[in-house]
């Protein structure tokens, strides 16, 4: 009976894997999501919409507004170049900027009120600084509130050994340019009553992570901006980039390593755990694994806290450190090599007896290049450029320049001048910085407040070319996202329409 009951459920078995099969053959089969294709990475230039007759009218009031204001513009440049302050610190700068923003009728928002309590807790603590109170976000209000361009700026100079400080990146020029834009298309939509709003936004501190633009973009700051302009200074040349995900400074995981042992007087040193050997371990294992990564990684770092005397042990060292990934769709690879310094770190405090904190503090990622708006940044600029000064290879996306989770977010473009007879010199030097206080500095600013004003002004009458803009970006998240140069949680769902 036992034996028949086995046979029976066998073949009850056998004849429901085979009924199973046929469902399975007469199934229709498992939609299968697409893949994303990948956007044009050029957009023709004969493919923008042509500028019609009242357009043209209107950019050309631009440029009387902007050569109006110019003396001012220049005037701030160089009082900027004169007096640089770094990251963080910039209030004298945001001072003056804001004030003359408020003379020209914006309305202005100092300070970013509902920034991440961690970010706020972390630069209070190296900086002295807490919300971010130089921070503004200055607002012409049109006839309607959207569709809004936003000028973007930065204002922190770099930082020197001994603490001085120089604009070796040019950041003086960014806010010049930047409100002689906005002055004079918001002066024109007055005039001519056009719909919008045009923004000035300045973002602090861009030479020191953690990101400000991230901090900002997740505090909502740029939730009602539909498209941003930046520019970033005068160089030798100008260059188109490509449309894409990418970044300009590399992908970047900044990491603070603090040793802890115990201090003794250097006679007696057998009693002490010196923190200061950890740290000068850590950077000789640290160059034993750059030997074995990719060409592609850089390793930067710092002791940024030490004892002063050479007779006492350290009890105390702080290590501030970077990984840099110039490949962009290296997000996996830089976490993996992240994990392996920190796994350095944790060796190093075992072989010295020493206690380690470790705080990730800062991760910049990629962005996304508008081959749309790099098009229509492209037309302007060599209409307004110098010939002699326009190359004709294509750059790399930058993602409106290091700006990560904001270009991720809001299509935005980084526009960029093309002057004869700028050397060509190192970037984050003296010479690089003197050029903005040169007669060619001086014409870069001007063509770049009229480029970017001129692109402004098209967005804001070109709806089709809006709607270009954003399906595109669209086009890009979708991309990035399923090719794994974004990450999920940098999207961020915008409140504004345009």
């Amino acid at each position: 009976m036992l034996h028949r009951t086995a046979s029976a459920f066998a073949v009850a078995a056998l004849v429901a894997c085979a009924l199973a099969s046929v469902a399975a053959q007469s199934a229709p089969p498992q939609a299968v999501a697409p893949a994303a294709p990948k956007p044009p990475e050029v957009v023709p230039l004969e493919s923008l919409p042509a500028e019609t007759a009242q357009v043209a009218a209107l950019r050309k009031a631009i440029d009387v507004e902007v050569d109006a204001f110019a003396a001012r513009a220049i005037e701030m440049n160089d009082w900027m170049y004169q007096n640089p302050e770094s990251g963080y610190v910039e209030f004298k700068a945001s001072a003056m900027m804001g004030d003359e923003l408020k003379k020209q009728g914006f309305e202005v928002s100092f300070g970013v009120p509902a920034l991440d309590s961690a970010f706020d807790a972390f630069v209070k603590e190296r900086f002295g600084q807490s919300g971010l109170k130089e921070a503004f976000v200055a607002k012409y209000k049109g006839r309607t509130e959207h569709p809004v361009v936003a000028f973007m700026l930065e204002a922190d100079a770099l930082r020197e050994q001994g603490g001085k400080a120089f604009h070796g990146c040019q950041h003086n020029q960014q806010g010049p340019v930047a409100i002689a834009s906005a002055v004079a298309l918001a002066r024109v939509m007055e005039k001519n009553r056009i719909p919008g709003s045009v923004w000035v936004v300045f973002t602090p501190a861009e030479e020191v992570p953690p990101s400000v633009k991230t901090a900002m973009t997740r505090a909502g700051v740029f939730d009602d901006v539909d498209f941003l302009v930046r520019t970033h200074g005068t160089g030798h040349n100008a260059q188109r980039a490509r449309a894409g995900i990418g970044n300009c400074c590399m992908l970047i995981e900044s990491t603070l390593y603090e040793f802890n042992g115990s201090p003794a007087h250097g006679t007696r040193a057998w009693q002490g755990r010196d923190a200061l050997d950890a740290a000068r371990l850590f950077f000789t294992a640290v160059d034993m694994l750059r030997e074995h990564s990719e060409p592609t990684f850089r390793f930067m770092g710092t002791i940024t806290r030490v004892g002063s005397a050479p007779n006492v042990v350290n009890d105390s060292v702080e290590v501030d450190h970077w990984i840099r990934n110039a490949d962009r769709s290296g997000l996996e690879a830089i976490r993996k090599k992240q994990e392996q310094v920190d796994t350095i770190a944790r060796g190093v405090a075992m072989a010295t007896f020493t206690e380690l904190k470790i705080r990730h503090y800062g991760t910049d990622t990629n962005g996304i290049e508008s081959g749309w708006l790099q098009a229509l940044a492209w037309n302007y600029t060599k209409q307004y450029g110098d010939a002699s000064a326009l190359s004709d290879e294509l750059a790399e996306p930058t993602g409106w320049d290091e700006s990560g989770i904001g270009a991720v977010n809001v299509p935005g473009v980084q526009v960029r001048a093309a002057v004869a007879g700028v050397p060509e010199v190192a970037g984050h030097s003296y010479e690089n910085a003197a050029i903005t206080i040169s007669p060619e500095g001086h014409k870069g600013l001007v063509q770049l407040s009229k480029i970017g004003a001129a692109v402004g002004l098209r967005l804001l009458m070109d709806p089709e070319l809006r709607r270009k803009v954003n399906e595109e970006h669209a086009a890009w998240q979708r991309y990035g996202l399923e090719k794994g140069l974004l990450t999920p949680d940098l999207v961020r769902k915008k409140a504004g329409t345009n």
